[in-house]
């Protein structure tokens, strides 16, 4: 097995050795569409090494003496690409759901919060992690010690995360008030403030060939988002069953939009915020310590980060007038922006001046129908949402988001039939429809995501009868 130069294609027995490899040490699976990348990064190695051909290379790196190559080749096959505060519904549902659950459990079980970061990429998604904490321990009237461990196969990631210096895309989704309170201007780039940056340590560590870097029952939050996208089946299977592990006894495990348990085990409970999923490992009744819920302590209101604000924009919030519907286009894309940054009030109202402009504009209806759940409308959310079914049958992210509603709402029947007319809709929906959906995974893993959210709408509503 020769390779010779950088533009070399890799052979069928060639690609099934290397991919064979890194299955195996790492649980990567690269299947024949990613093949030409594949084969180009190995070439470059197999130069760098001096090898004379991939099996030379493959049975150096599975060497003692090749443990800095193998590593420069993981490095070279994990290319991190991420964003602060990605996926904005997830954030949402950490920031005023999930992470003041934990905290005030955490105090009452006199312990640390532990948050577990893994496959943290360079390092955006652990700091947002660590901002969204502070802001949850400002607003209660104590909070527990927080330790968050970020750990990534990469040692290019883990070196990111370390530096803790960000500029360009991975900025877009920070809000004005987290970046005057969470960074420190570095020239062109943004560096995390010490008070983020403390919390957070960084460390290498391989999920499929390494055990947790934790004891039983020492964690309370997993994060691992678009991680098991690249993992077989089996080595899912292994990994989750790691996390599962290590949670506490109500702890949470937070995947990508798109990933899913399903087929894969039943050891959690899938739960549904607003627009995002989490899995929380349950354990008998009377055996988790629920603390009472106290008052959030008020705070001095700080400044509402402002966007562009033209004075269509200005009219489009303050008038009752019937918008012009040359304005619904621009009326869509400002609810997007709002929608974006988590302004889920505004966006509702700009959405619905969008669908008054073209009441045919499908996705006027979807984005209000979303905004509304998120600001925790669900009730209101349904007919805005059944409106856009109707308009579009066959739009899988319409049925999609109707179906989370109804759920929400206990209607678990009619959950189930939306799950399920959305799992036969996704396929072909225009992916720019599926973008939010999706967060970097595929189709296919949202369709398994559907059904099962659908057997488990109709579990819930044959337990009502």
């Amino acid at each position: 097995m020769t390779v010779s130069t950088p533009a070399h294609d890799l052979t069928d027995a060639e690609h099934a050795a290397i991919a064979q490899y890194l299955a195996t040490t790492a649980g990567l699976v690269f299947d024949s569409s990613r093949r030409p990348v594949l084969a180009s990064i190995v070439a470059e190695r197999v130069a760098a090494m001096g090898a004379a051909d991939l099996g030379a290379y493959l049975a150096r790196i599975s060497s003692p003496e090749g443990a800095d190559e193998r590593q420069r080749l993981l490095d070279a096959v994990t290319i991190p690409e991420t964003q602060f505060f990605r996926n904005p519904p997830q954030m949402h549902a950490l920031r005023h759901r999930i992470l003041p659950e934990l905290m005030r459990r955490a105090l009452a079980r006199g312990r640390a919060l532990t948050i577990w970061s893994a496959g943290c990429s360079t390092g955006e998604e652990p700091y947002s992690l660590a901002m969204l904490a502070l802001e949850v321990a400002d607003s209660l009237q104590e909070s527990p010690e927080i330790r968050i461990v970020a750990t990534d196969l990469s040692t290019v990631a883990v070196a990111a995360t370390k530096r803790a210096r960000y500029e360009g895309r991975s900025l877009q989704l920070v809000s004005e008030e987290r970046a005057a309170r969470f960074f420190e201007r570095s020239g062109r780039a943004s560096v995390v403030a010490p008070a983020a940056r403390g919390l957070v340590v960084a460390r290498l560590h391989n999920l499929v060939a390494e055990a947790p870097p934790f004891g039983p029952g020492d964690v309370d939050l997993v994060v691992c988002r678009n991680v098991t996208i690249y993992f077989a089946k089996d080595t899912t299977r292994e990994v989750v069953g790691r996390f599962h592990s290590v949670l506490a006894a109500g702890g949470y495990l937070m995947l990508g939009h798109a990933e899913t348990l399903w087929q894969l085990t039943d050891d959690f409970t899938l739960v549904t915020l607003g627009d995002a999923f989490v899995y929380r490992k349950d354990v008998p009744a009377g055996r988790l310590p629920e603390p009472e819920p106290e008052p959030e302590r008020p705070r001095r209101p700080l400044p509402v980060p402002r966007v562009a604000p033209p004075s269509a924009r200005r009219r489009a919030l303050s008038g009752d007038e019937l918008p012009d519907p040359d304005r619904a286009n621009e009326l869509l894309g400002l609810a997007r922006e709002a929608m974006a940054q988590t302004r889920y009030a505004e966006a509702a109202k700009l959405a619905r001046l969008a669908a008054t402009a073209s009441p045919l504009e499908v996705d006027a209806y979807v984005l209000q129908g979303k905004a509304l759940a998120n600001a925790g409308d669900d009730a209101a959310s349904v007919p805005v949402l059944r409106r856009a079914v109707y308009l579009a049958p066959h739009a899988g992210h319409a049925l999609f988001a109707l179906a989370g509603a109804l759920s929400r709402c206990g209607e678990h029947r009619g959950a189930a039939t939306q799950y399920r007319a959305a799992a036969v809709a996704l396929p072909a929906t225009d992916a720019a429809d599926l973008e939010d959906l999706l967060d970097g995974c595929d189709v296919e893993q949202l369709v398994a995501l559907c059904r099962r959210l659908a057997d488990e709408a109709e579990r819930r509503a044959a337990e009502a009868v």
